[in-house]
């Protein structure tokens, strides 16, 4: 019951925070939730699934399995989630008991998202994350927010009407006993090319809104620039950026004919976006918008990974995924610390910081080289695997999403010189000891999952593999064996 108790936990913490009366109560029941739900995050490994009936005429269960991809997302998400809450504990000055109950509702979500091994099940939590993620842009969030939770919004209602009808579908045109996914993988195996593929570009539109690939990453954009400046909203966004997950667990194993049809455009679509959100984010001077196009550039290389249909793909692309939880993450909480200190996110209005501020300055550098995959650190596993993945099916998708690699380098060394080289306009202070404490959990889960990553991608390729055997089934060509995979990691 682990898993279920993960679920609950911080909607319960949500609804408390809700009528809490004090900022300062607020704050002590966030930080308590916030600890507890990291140690019962940390307690998932070896716990036992879920399978209660839920809507029996519709054949959906409450169902949990911790011991899947997922699992792992969910500890890293946790991780990332407990700095966050105490930043925004102490950053967020109006209404602050309402938004840290908005985190803690996502958070929530974001578990049953990653837990669920029931479509309907999966898809409540799918809608559910939506909302938290509007409430704090809404309520929180910079003079034109309003145009940016539109867009968001007009994008996202799109993305839910296709998910909506597939799984409304697949059930029974298959002939599933229930949605549970053991139950639709053994049934779907049974229907038509035809079939598939149109369910599968049903899943493949929902999934691409929330991944974003181009062209539907429009909204991503404004919705960073515009949430509060703390930079806390962004990293609950940066955590639902979850339509990678949605291919790799569901999509790919279920609709694996659907997925041999569309995957040569979707990999294309992938490394043009890897190129393009790296390229784009070279040109930016606004920090925020940076990083969310360089988030989007990480995606284009998540669904290279994943529309490579390769072992290696699979599995680097799932870890690129939790990685860039952390690092992207970790640069949205590092962009609310430099806007307290100059309060814009203008990179002229800075440089010369490393000087005042050597500590903020190698905590920057740390981070920001795991997001453009310096070896060793966390990014570099995912996206060399993901690379790997790619070059199998495509030597031009590869040699393209390298390119946004390359990209990716110009742009962060062009923006650690702006903010920390050069002349300084006045001394800022280097790192107080909250903010140590908040990046204290982003830099070690950088090294980890940069010097520590293979068991992590066991777990990636014990799930990638179902999907590489119902491509085989379908006849696909046959994929490298795991052992190859394994060579690679030594």
């Amino acid at each position: 019951m682990m898993s279920v108790l993960l679920v609950l936990l911080p909607l319960v913490v949500a609804s408390v925070l809700l009528f809490t009366r004090t900022v300062r109560s607020a704050r002590v029941i966030a930080w308590i939730g916030a600890l507890a739900a990291f140690v019962t995050a940390s307690l998932l490994s070896g716990s036992a699934s879920v399978q209660i009936p839920w809507i029996p005429g519709v054949g959906a269960y409450i169902a949990f399995d911790p011991g899947q991809a997922g699992g792992v997302l969910a500890l890293i998400a946790s991780l990332v989630m407990l700095p966050t809450v105490l930043w925004a504990s102490l950053r967020v000055e109006t209404d602050t008991g309402r938004f840290l109950a908005a985190l803690f509702a996502m958070w929530g979500g974001l578990m049953g998202l990653f837990l669920a091994r029931d479509l309907v099940l999966f898809y409540v939590f799918w809608e559910f994350t939506l909302l938290p993620s509007l409430v704090l842009l809404g309520g929180w969030g910079l003079a034109q927010r309003r145009q940016a939770l539109l867009k968001y919004l007009l994008y996202a209602i799109a993305g839910s009407f296709a998910m909506l009808l597939t799984v409304a579908a697949i059930r029974p045109l298959a002939g599933a006993e229930s949605y549970l996914f053991d139950d639709l993988l053994a049934a779907t195996a049974n229907l038509d090319g035809l079939t598939q593929t149109w369910l599968f570009a049903g899943f493949a539109l929902a999934f691409a809104v929330k991944l974003p690939l181009f062209p539907l990453h429009h909204w991503l954009i404004d919705f960073h620039e515009q949430n509060h400046p703390s930079g806390a909203a962004d990293v609950a966004g940066t955590l639902y950026k979850v339509g990678g997950f949605g291919l790799f667990a569901w999509a790919l194993p279920l609709l694996p004919e659907g997925a041999r049809q569309a995957a040569p455009l979707l990999l294309a679509l992938g490394a043009f976006t890897a190129t393009y959100g790296a390229v784009i984010a070279a040109r930016q001077h606004h920090l925020k918008r940076l990083l969310a196009y360089a988030s989007l550039s990480h995606m284009g290389l998540v669904a290279v990974g994943l529309f490579g249909l390769h072992l290696a793909g699979l599995s680097g692309a799932m870890y690129l995924l939790g990685a860039q939880m952390v690092t992207t993450g970790g640069m949205f909480l590092l962009s609310g610390m430099l806007h307290a200190r100059r309060g814009s996110f203008d990179t002229g209005s800075y440089g010369g910081m490393a000087a005042s501020a050597p500590a903020l300055a190698a905590v920057t550098l740390l981070v920001l080289f795991a997001s453009i995959g310096v070896p060793g650190l966390a990014n570099f596993p995912g996206e060399f695997l993901a690379l790997l993945g790619a070059f199998q099916a495509s030597s031009a998708a590869g040699v393209l999403a390298v390119i946004a690699v390359i990209a990716a380098g110009v742009y962060g060394v062009n923006l650690y010189q702006r903010l920390y080289q050069g002349p300084e306009p006045t001394p800022v202070a280097d790192l107080r000891p909250l903010e140590v404490v908040v990046l204290a959990p982003i830099v070690a889960a950088t090294l980890w999952l940069g010097l520590a990553p293979a068991p992590q991608l066991r777990t990636f390729e014990a799930d990638a593999t179902v999907t590489i055997t119902q491509l085989q089934q379908a006849g696909a060509p046959p994929a490298a064996p795991p052992v190859a995979l394994g060579e690679v990691r030594r």
